[in-house]
């Protein structure tokens, strides 16, 4: 289990597997468990609940999560493995685009049209161009996410204080989250989604840096600074990435 505070990430070990869950307190009375379409899961426990009664709670509901999640994944895009050859499509922003791998004595990867042309000294070195393409992508994730991160700090405005500290971190189940510890961190999966979900994912965990947990606050600030999240967050539930 990570050490974390409120309104963190927790896991669990389950049968020799992890359960991560995000960890929320409220005013209620009683702690509820819910497993979101994205697999992903959410406690919310009563504000003075103690630490050690949440994680048995989920514990005694381990079984159910995994079958809620079994249940969630049947629904979930599914993506046929990589195979880093000419003519496969990748996403970047929301829009499909060709691969094209070129043999050159230079290994660059750029963008040219509907093209994301591949240039390697062997183009039958499929991991060789793997590792290039993830590291274009890597690259500009970190450009199009510290963009967005830095319009949205704006958007904002005084109500956040001193801002957050950004971080592009991998995440299995997760597009972004946010810790009171460590700031916000995204992941560089984004970068293939439409810039409105990217705009979606930042401001959603900026907001948790002003109001903690999903409570009436949270929803109220980003309803004010982003109107349309919710149709903004159905877009992003309906992107297939990969």
């Amino acid at each position: 289990m990570r050490t974390a505070t409120m309104n963190q990430d927790y896991e669990i070990d389950f049968a020799g597997r992890k359960i991560a869950f995000r960890l929320q307190r409220s005013d209620r009375r009683t702690l509820a468990i819910t497993v979101q379409p994205d697999l992903s899961v959410v406690v919310t426990a009563p504000k003075k609940a103690a630490l050690e009664n949440v994680l048995a709670k989920v514990r005694k509901r381990a079984v159910w999560v995994k079958r809620q999640q079994r249940y969630f994944s049947e629904f979930l895009p599914k993506t046929p493995p990589r195979r880093y050859v000419s003519g496969e499509t990748h996403r970047y922003l929301g829009r499909q685009y060709r691969l094209k791998v070129v043999e050159t004595k230079a290994a660059e990867v750029k963008m040219r049209g509907r093209f994301i042309l591949v240039h390697t000294p062997n183009k039958e070195d499929k991991a060789r161009v793997r590792k290039l393409v993830e590291g274009w992508y890597l690259a500009r994730a970190k450009e199009r996410l510290a963009r967005s991160f830095e319009e949205n700090v704006s958007r904002l405005g005084t109500r956040l204080g001193t801002p957050p500290q950004m971080q592009v971190r991998r995440m299995r189940k997760r597009w972004g989250s946010w810790t009171r510890r460590s700031g916000v961190y995204l992941n560089p999966e984004l970068v293939k989604t439409p810039a409105s979900c990217i705009d979606y994912v930042v401001t959603h965990e900026l907001c948790h840096a002003v109001q903690g947990n999903h409570g009436k606050k949270f929803y109220e600030l980003l309803r004010h600074v982003m109107p349309d999240w919710e149709e903004r967050k159905g877009r992003l539930e309906r992107v297939a990435v990969g």
